[in-house]
């Protein structure tokens, strides 16, 4: 049987009133899209309409998270934000540990952070202010040997 034929049979199958919700789950429980499902789902021989309202659930609720920097719809590896990111996390790391790593990341993470600005990048603000912690405790550290 060709996948037509496969179609027709299930969109003939659906009540005259079947909506595309209708039609996708026909789809999910003849087993013509697997997208969603577990592989115990993949495997089962029938799917309950429980178990296909469970996997329409998932996909609308993953379709609905919102964009950040996992998401690969908007996430552009190594773009200005995601260096500026990496660099205020070593910054951060490296101030208590080893200063003069963090003297240069800091610094790094807000020129790639306002740079992320300049080009509207999502999150580029987070960079500036992992630098901004980082930057914080080297500033009181110098005070303090300045006032001793």
């Amino acid at each position: 049987m060709s996948i037509k034929e496969d179609a027709h049979e299930i969109v003939d199958q659906l009540p005259e009133d079947a909506n595309w919700d209708d039609l996708v789950k026909a789809l999910y429980r003849n087993k013509k899209i697997t997208l969603g499902m577990t592989d115990l789902e993949v495997i089962q021989k029938d799917l309950t309409e429980s178990d296909i309202n469970g996997i329409m659930g998932r996909l609308e609720s993953a379709s609905t998270q919102p964009d950040d920097m996992r998401n690969t719809k908007s996430y552009q590896p190594g773009d200005s934000a995601t260096l500026g990111m990496v660099a205020g996390v070593v910054a951060i790391v490296f101030s208590f540990v080893f200063p003069p790593i963090a003297w240069v990341a800091a610094p790094v993470a807000i020129i790639a952070g306002f740079m992320g600005l300049r080009n509207k990048e999502d999150k580029a603000w987070v960079p500036i202010l992992l630098a901004l912690i980082a930057i914080i405790p080297m500033i009181l550290i110098v005070l303090g040997l300045h006032e001793g």
